[in-house]
């Protein structure tokens, strides 16, 4: 772990994780720096049905304060066959002056699964950039 931390400080990367409560799961992500215009991330969602999920945005807003921004998702949830497709619609808002790496997520999203009715998740959480 100590190694992992070295070759990201060494390597200036900038690494995202967060931690959503999206409807009836919880989310653990990590990503590239939410701050680019285009972005990805990673998810694992946890409770009732764990699955996998990519995500990947646009930042139609990018101020030092707030993005927001659009997307798409690609995942499966771990108990269901198929995947599923989802519109995310989000603002990331980091409201302390002094660390802007700290921010605060909302993010809703229609899901489109394959072999399942349609439905909506939406959700707040923490996100924290790693510079």
């Amino acid at each position: 772990m100590l190694l992992f931390f070295a070759v990201v400080m060494e390597s200036q990367a900038q690494i995202s994780a967060g931690v959503y409560r999206l409807s009836s799961a919880t989310f653990a992500s990590i990503g590239s720096d939410p701050d680019n215009k285009i972005f990805g991330e990673a998810r694992v969602s946890t409770g009732g049905r764990v699955g996998i999920e990519g995500t990947f945005g646009y930042n139609f807003v990018q101020k030092e304060e707030v993005n927001f921004y659009s997307g798409f998702h690609l995942g499966t949830e771990g108990n269901r066959d198929g995947l599923y497709l989802g519109v995310p619609l989000g603002v990331l808002v980091k409201p302390f002056a002094n660390t802007r790496n700290f921010g605060f997520l909302m993010e809703a999203s229609p899901i489109f699964p394959t072999e399942y009715g349609t439905y909506f998740r939406a959700g707040i959480g923490l996100k924290y950039t790693f510079r």
